[in-house]
C-alpha cells in the first residue's frame, strides 16, 4: 500500500511542475491585443501632428546681478554685486586700478573706497576672464559695499597712464562733459587727478595742496575716510 501511495504522488508532482512554469512564464501580448491596442491608441497622422501646438521654453528673467555681455561689447560694465546703483549720485572720486597691482594695495583701496564711497574703475578682464575677474573681486570686497566698474573709456577720457591714479572731478557735470572725448584727450580742468601708490587719504591731502579750490569736494571724503 505505501509504495502505491508514492506512486500516486510522484505522478501528482510530474503533473504539477509544467503548471508552475506555466503559470511564472510571461504573458506576452497576443496579435489580437496589439491590434486592439493600436485601435485604441493610433499613431497621430501627418495632419494631426501640424496641427499640435510647440510647447515654448520656459521664460527665464535675468537676475539684476547677472552677467550684461552687451555692456561689455560697449566698452563699459559695473561688476555684479558692487554696490553701486543707478539712482546713486553722480560720482566725485575714481580710483583707476589693475588686478596687477600689489594685493596688499588692492585690499587697502579697496576699503578706503568702501569707506570714502569712492569708485574703483579697471580698464579690462583679468586674463581676459569674466569668470576670474568676478572670482578676484568678490574676494577683495568681501562684505564691502564698494562700486567697482569696468571701463575703459574712462582711462582715456581722464588721461589715466598708470595706477592707481586717484581722479576728483570738481563738479558734476565734469562727470558728462568729457563722454565725446577720444584718444589723446588731457585730464580737463574740471578734474584733478594724482598717481603713485599711495592711500587715499594721502591722494587727497596731494589734490588740495595742489588745488585748494577742490576742498568742497575732497574734504567731506576725507571726513568719511577718517570717520569724523
Amino acid at each position: 500500500m505505501p509504495r502505491r501511495i508514492d506512486r500516486v504522488a510522484l505522478w501528482a508532482l510530474v503533473c504539477l511542475v509544467p503548471c508552475i512554469a506555466l503559470a511564472q512564464a510571461p504573458q506576452w501580448p497576443t496579435p489580437q491585443d496589439m491590434e486592439r491596442a493600436l485601435k485604441a491608441n493610433p499613431f497621430p497622422g501627418a495632419d494631426r501632428i501640424s496641427s499640435q501646438p510647440i510647447p515654448q521654453p520656459p521664460r527665464v528673467n535675468p537676475q539684476r546681478s547677472a552677467i550684461d555681455i552687451e555692456a561689455i561689447a560697449r566698452g563699459k560694465f559695473q561688476l555684479p554685486n558692487a554696490g553701486a546703483t543707478s539712482g546713486a549720485p553722480p560720482v566725485a572720486l575714481r580710483i583707476f586700478i589693475t588686478l596687477g597691482m600689489p594685493r596688499a594695495s588692492l585690499q587697502l583701496l579697496t576699503d578706503q573706497a568702501s569707506r570714502a564711497g569712492a569708485v574703483l574703475v579697471l580698464r579690462g578682464l583679468k586674463s581676459q576672464s569674466m569668470r576670474e575677474t568676478v572670482a578676484i573681486v568678490g574676494e577683495l570686497i568681501g562684505n564691502r559695499n564698494v562700486a567697482w566698474v569696468i571701463d575703459p573709456e574712462a582711462f582715456t577720457r581722464f588721461a589715466v597712464r598708470q595706477a592707481p591714479t586717484f581722479v576728483l572731478t570738481m563738479n558734476d557735470a565734469a562727470n558728462d562733459a568729457q563722454l565725446g572725448c577720444s584718444s589723446g584727450c588731457a585730464t580737463p580742468a574740471a578734474s584733478v587727478s594724482v598717481a603713485g601708490d599711495v592711500s587715499l587719504d594721502y591722494a587727497l591731502e596731494a589734490i588740495l595742496r595742489r588745488r585748494p579750490e577742490a576742498a568742497p569736494r575732497a574734504e567731506p571724503i576725507l571726513k568719511r575716510l577718517r570717520g569724523s
